[in-house]
């Protein structure tokens, strides 16, 4: 009995702690389409919602969840790298619907984004493809002159360059060299630095 006692007696067990509350992180292609709605109000008629078209480019084009949750705590600047984490395949659709297919402002924001994921794989070409990002923040040029250069750029670049024959990378370096000695004297006369 006094062995009983003792056990008894002994120091008492704290409370088992309470569970930790585990926070839900998986976002859904809802919160990813408000927070492109929301970052993207200044770049495009803030009175034109996308918030369904988004949505449903979310569902249809099965956006990786990085790609959801970018989408979903994004800030304007962010564009670029958000859609970075989009399918390229699929890319083209969610610009379109962002900008409206305009030639405005916001278009030249969806072009800038475009160029920020575009790598070509030769440094030449890669200084080229960033100076036409910067050239299009120069007001010197049109706007048409801006997307047309942007847009050509984008789509002309865009081409695979691995498996590439012996002779094409040199050419490719001296066009891109070429180009971007272009671009540079053209964004110059137009006032902005090159």
């Amino acid at each position: 009995m006094l062995v009983g006692v003792m056990a008894c007696s002994g120091p008492a067990k704290p409370p088992p702690a309470p569970p930790v509350p585990v926070e839900n992180s998986t976002r859904s292609c809802g919160e990813a389409a408000a927070g492109l709605e929301r970052a993207t109000r200044s770049i495009r008629p803030p009175e034109d919602s996308i918030l369904a078209e988004m949505r449903a480019r979310c569902v249809e084009d099965t956006w990786s969840a990085t790609a959801i949750d970018c989408f979903a705590t994004m800030k304007e600047e962010d564009l670029g790298t958000c859609v970075g984490h989009v399918d390229p395949d699929h890319r083209d659709a969610l610009f379109a619907a962002i900008s409206g297919n305009s030639r405005d402002r916001s278009a030249l924001a969806i072009i800038v984004a475009r160029l920020a994921n575009l790598k070509v794989g030769i440094a030449e070409c890669d200084r080229f493809v960033s100076t036409v990002s910067s050239a299009m923040s120069c007001d010197g040029l049109s706007l048409d002159q801006r997307h047309d250069l942007g847009n050509e750029t984008a789509d002309f670049w865009s081409l695979p360059t691995k498996n590439l024959p012996p002779d094409a990378v040199p050419r490719m370096v001296r066009v891109c060299t070429e180009s971007l000695q272009a671009l540079q004297q053209q964004v110059a006369a137009a006032g902005c630095m090159p």
